[in-house]
């Protein structure tokens, strides 16, 4: 039987000095200040100024009076993996409000797709492929309210919620995101805080839930056979991590901008 100092002895370790020898824990709750959507447009001006190290996702937000703007980059290829092959979760905490009411997953990934991209391996970003899969997770979100989840058209030009997701072509994956503060009942001129928690574990959360709009890997849009994408599971892109070792779970208590 192990001595208790030696059971615990590593990991009390790990928790002491962590952040200094591996880097913060990504499930940690941190402080972010968010800046005032002024006189710029968040398409082009949100930059990242902070990255979370285990997933080495970059992350940076804005909002002004009706909006939240949120812009996400990597070029880490096993967290490209995750994001493309289960979706990324974003969930909202308004202050005064219950946990997690409200959020977004983007992209949806159907479970057929998703057993296709594990057997596919290509060149990324260069891959036609990719770019079909990307026109097509860039049709549809699912949003989950106090009403439950519904699909919402991202294609629709009056749509409230906009996300968008790219890939240039040096590899670096963006997302980007805005989020009505009126859908989650937030007055962003007396709420100070909203708490944000981006998430992808490898796992979809949408087991059962598949978009109506389909990716076709299977052969709905014919990007089977020799037109895929490059995220396999194989010994190509992305194969040179443990993808747990590059889940994202980023906890934020972010302080919303006032206009001066």
């Amino acid at each position: 039987m192990k001595s208790l100092r030696n059971s615990w002895g590593l990991p009390l370790l790990a928790a002491l000095f962590g952040c200094s020898l591996f880097g913060c824990s990504s499930s940690k709750t941190m402080s972010y200040e968010s800046k005032w959507n002024a006189p710029f447009s968040y398409v082009d001006e949100v930059k990242p100024d902070q990255q979370d190290q285990k997933s080495r996702l970059r992350y940076g937000i804005i909002n002004d009076d009706q909006y939240v703007y949120i812009t996400l980059k990597t070029k880490d290829p096993s967290t490209i993996q995750n994001i493309l092959s289960s979706g990324m979760k974003i969930a909202f905490s308004p202050d005064g409000q219950k946990k997690e009411a409200y959020s977004l997953l983007f992209p949806v990934v159907m479970k057929e797709d998703r057993k296709a991209l594990k057997r596919i391996d290509t060149d990324l970003p260069n891959s036609l492929g990719l770019d079909l899969l990307l026109d097509s997770y860039n049709k549809e979100a699912v949003w989950k309210d106090r009403k439950g989840e519904h699909f919402i058209n991202l294609v629709e030009p009056d749509g409230s919620i906009k996300s968008h997701i790219s890939m240039d072509r040096n590899g670096e994956l963006t997302e980007q995101i805005a989020i009505p503060f009126s859908l989650m009942g937030v007055n962003a001129k007396e709420t100070a805080m909203l708490g944000l928690n981006i998430k992808v574990d490898g796992q979809s959360s949408q087991s059962g839930f598949s978009p109506r709009i389909g990716i076709g890997l299977g052969g709905g849009m014919g990007m089977g056979g020799g037109m895929g994408v490059g995220i396999g599971s194989g010994g190509g892109y992305g194969s040179r991590y443990n993808n747990n070792e590059r889940n994202v779970d980023i906890r934020l208590e972010v302080q919303l901008a006032r206009a001066n």
